[in-house]
């Protein structure tokens, strides 16, 4: 197999993680920060550094910038993202060979087509390749992905990276799907994934109050309602998320259970619920019950 020669810009949580898996499985793997104390750990650890970016990407043939893209005042913060593809982009203008940039930083939909990426010379191409690592198992998360997503601007560029991840499965012995679909996609999967995540979360802390108050295991609850009915049904997808609930027992359920709730002394307020309802009550009314499904 072919020892392919990987940059990682932005050495933390996930840049860490990811090219310690890559170079495990063989990939020649040089690791890059601002971060002085990132690059002494990872040099003690008997991984290669790179302190100037500079030689990062001149000595690879893929760079993957990880770098982190932080909220001001509760807005996305592109500087750092902005900053390290402008530095790659000056780099590669000195450089003959082609070389595939794929960004795993978290961005917005949107973000990476502002930023001019593909303009001057065409010895490069970047993607946009999202990640979906949990902080306490990165490495392993990435070594067993369920998918792996490609937001591409370019058809070589893309091709070269599934190729990648390709060898990186079979590596690996993964089976995980290679998706290729366009930059805002691919971002948009990634914070529905998250935002997903955080509505779980918040859904089964509101959950768990009410079971305190009925002393039942909320962990045999979870166990049995985490069933994604709508990832693996077509039928489910083309009822409810076009058409809302379109159904008697969701909404009959969801308000018995939010009275339900309330019953208690003091009463239990399902927010996420509620909100829930409000949803469902907005797109329902939005409608024209008689439309056929598609």
């Amino acid at each position: 197999m072919e020892q392919y020669q990987v940059s990682i810009i932005g050495s933390g949580l996930i840049g860490s993680a990811v090219g310690k898996v890559l170079a495990c499985q063989g990939c020649k793997v040089s690791f890059h920060d601002i971060d002085e104390s990132k690059l002494s750990l990872l040099s003690s650890q008997g991984y290669k550094i790179c302190r100037e970016m500079e030689e990062a990407v001149l000595s690879t043939d893929f760079s993957f910038i990880c770098v982190p893209t932080p909220n001001t005042e509760r807005r996305f913060n592109p500087d750092s993202l902005r900053e390290a593809c402008s530095q790659v982009v000056k780099i590669l203008d000195s450089k003959d060979n082609y070389h595939v940039v794929a960004i795993k930083s978290t961005v917005l939909p949107g973000v990476i087509e502002s930023l001019g990426l593909n303009r001057g010379k065409r010895n490069y191409g970047f993607c946009l390749n999202p990640e979906f690592l949990r902080s306490e198992t990165p490495e392993d998360d990435f070594r067993n992905s369920k998918f792996i997503i490609i937001g591409s601007f370019d058809e070589r560029a893309s091709l070269t990276l599934k190729a990648f991840y390709e060898d990186f499965r079979e590596r690996v012995g993964g089976k995980f799907e290679i998706v290729i679909t366009d930059p805002k996609t691919a971002a948009m999967i990634k914070y529905a994934c998250n935002s997903l995540l955080a509505t779980k979360i918040s859904f089964f802390n509101e959950i768990y109050e009410v079971c305190k108050r009925l002393d039942v295991d909320l962990e045999i609850v979870m166990r049995h309602t985490l069933t994604d009915k709508i990832a693996t049904s077509e039928w489910y997808r083309r009822k409810f998320l076009q058409f809302g609930f379109q159904d008697e027992c969701l909404p009959k359920d969801l308000d018995a259970f939010i009275t339900f709730c309330k019953g208690f002394n003091p009463g239990v307020e399902i927010e996420l619920l509620r909100s829930v309802r409000r949803v469902n009550q907005r797109k329902s009314k939005q409608i024209d019950g008689n439309i056929p499904l598609r």
